[in-house]
């Protein structure tokens, strides 16, 4: 019984880290994205199973309407940020480039938590 807890706590932990893992993974693939453009779409595939992984394991249905609240603000600021720093100098498109890998992370465990609310909605 002990060992069954000792694993489960473990899990636990490892799906708690994975958003953690997620962004610090994202900002390394939007700062290094422009200077190694091959690996760009394994990396860019490495946020979306991220995401999935956060989307499913990580946003338990209690954190589900603060989750989505929070994500969409997220996203809409980033998107009309893109924008606007892509306008600076020397900085700009780097910081677009994290932008856009935020994005690529956060989108997929948005969808996936909203369906699974909407699931939840319709067992009620």
């Amino acid at each position: 019984m002990a060992t069954k807890r000792a694993v489960g706590g473990l899990a636990n932990k490892v799906i708690a880290y994975a958003f953690t893992v997620g962004v610090i993974l994202a900002l390394v693939v939007g700062l290094i994205g422009a200077w190694i453009p091959t690996w760009l779409p394994v990396l860019t595939s490495l946020l979306i199973l991220a995401g999935i992984v956060v989307g499913f394991f990580n946003i338990s249905p209690t954190e589900t309407r603060d989750y989505v609240l929070f994500v969409t603000a997220l996203v809409i600021v980033t998107s009309l940020g893109q924008s606007t720093l892509s306008q600076l100098q020397y900085v700009g498109p780097v910081l677009e480039s994290v932008l856009k890998s935020i994005m690529v992370f956060v989108l997929p465990s948005v969808v996936i938590v909203g369906i699974k609310a909407v699931l939840n909605l319709a067992k009620d």
